[in-house]
């Protein structure tokens, strides 16, 4: 029963660190965005996200009256929680695809697995409520909805290796990510 508060507890205080940080990226002035490519992979982990880059017809006229892209607070926030869980998720996946895990390995997998998407939930959700555009709310909730899949699953999932793959590989939420960084690019 201990494990299950601190678990919690741990879960909680993550969520928040992500809404919080998400709530302080979007009070700060827009920075100059840098387009950042990323190699294809071939180890099966998750490339890095592009930068939060909106075109210049969904941004916000600049306050210095210079015409190109400017963040929006949103995709800022929505690609910033996709960057941390995309770190947060490559030491899970390093454990899952190795042979012959231990129960107790499993359960931590599990756990972990559960702390990073219950913190993307959250700061996914908060950064829908940034969204000034309609559209782009939608997509940032579809997003968050297919989190929330994922954590169902998990639950579900009763720390079987193979299911805890398929939802870090999951076509819904991967769909879902890329419709949002489309969105925000």
């Amino acid at each position: 029963m201990p494990s299950t508060i601190g678990r919690a507890l741990g879960v909680a205080l993550v969520g928040l660190t992500l809404i919080g940080t998400a709530a302080c990226t979007a009070a700060k002035p827009a920075a100059t965005p840098v387009v950042v490519s990323a190699p294809p992979t071939t180890t099966g982990e998750l490339p890095a996200p592009p930068s939060p880059v909106a075109s210049a017809s969904s941004a916000a006229p600049s306050s210095t009256g210079s015409a190109g892209p400017k963040l929006v607070p949103a995709c800022d926030a929505v690609l910033r929680a996709r960057q941390t869980a995309a770190e947060a998720l490559s030491p899970v996946r390093a454990v899952l695809t190795q042979s012959g895990l231990f129960h107790d390995d499993l359960a931590k997998a599990t756990r972990d697995l559960m702390v990073v998407l219950t913190a993307l939930h959250s700061a996914v959700g908060s950064a829908a409520e940034l969204a000034g555009d309609p559209k782009l709310k939608a997509k940032i909730a579809a997003y968050q909805l297919s989190v929330e899949q994922a954590i169902v699953a998990v639950e579900s999932s009763d720390s079987e290796q193979a299911k805890l793959m398929a939802v870090i590989d999951s076509p819904t939420m991967r769909t879902a990510e890329k419709t949002v960084v489309t969105a925000c690019s």
